[in-house]
């Protein structure tokens, strides 16, 4: 199946492909594909990359405040490549990344009635825009956004954690996997954690292909 790959903000595709190698590799070992892509706004670094990697760096939309227009912006963008590289089966996305996936489903959903992708994978979520993007997604009790098979990997340490698990809770239990590494805003590479994500993501594939 063909995942495609949204990055976190001050990042970029590039950035998010190293991130998430181990993950990846183990999963294009069995026949899987990921495409990685930028996004549309070019910005400041992440803050521990800042000298370490080269620019450019991006931003899906506006950051530390509601992305009003951006948001719409980065839809657009996105649903343009979707129809130029597509189809994609599943969404991967991590921070703002995961965010704006869960907006694009959200979004789709609305205004189509079906679901964009078959399945999603948040890692180490940021909080979810509203398509109008000047405020962050809800629901109310018992009502399940997203409705597909999830996989959500969250760090215990990371300052996102809590918006991973709001994130979490948007979605139909019966179908989502969780794990938590334990660690920081990061994807770890040891072999351990590595091995219990794709766990995650290879049971949100196999309920993905039973329904």
């Amino acid at each position: 199946m063909r995942f495609l790959c949204l990055h976190g903000a001050g990042t970029s595709g590039e950035i998010f492909e190293l991130q998430s190698g181990g993950i990846t590799q183990s999963l294009e070992a069995k026949g899987h594909r990921f495409t990685f892509i930028n996004g549309r706004l070019e910005s400041e670094p992440e803050p521990e990359l800042k000298g370490v990697l080269d620019p450019p760096f991006y931003n899906h939309y506006s950051r530390n405040a509601a992305p009003g227009e951006d948001l719409a912006r980065a839809i657009e963008h996105t649903m343009r490549i979707i129809e130029t590289q597509g189809p994609f089966d599943a969404v991967m996305g991590f921070s703002q990344g995961a965010a704006l996936a869960f907006s694009l489903l959200v979004n789709h959903a609305k205004i189509h009635g079906v679901p964009l992708f078959k399945a999603a994978v948040f890692i180490c979520g940021a909080a979810p825009f509203e398509p109008s993007g000047r405020e962050t997604i809800k629901s109310t009790p018992g009502e399940y956004l997203v409705k597909i098979p999830t996989a959500h990997i969250v760090g215990k340490q990371d300052q996102l954690y809590d918006t991973g698990l709001y994130l979490y809770g948007l979605c139909e239990p019966s179908k989502a996997e969780f794990y938590d590494h334990g660690s920081r805003h990061m994807i770890p590479f040891d072999g351990k954690n590595t091995e219990a994500m794709v766990s995650a993501i290879e049971k949100t594939i196999e309920r993905m292909t039973k329904e």
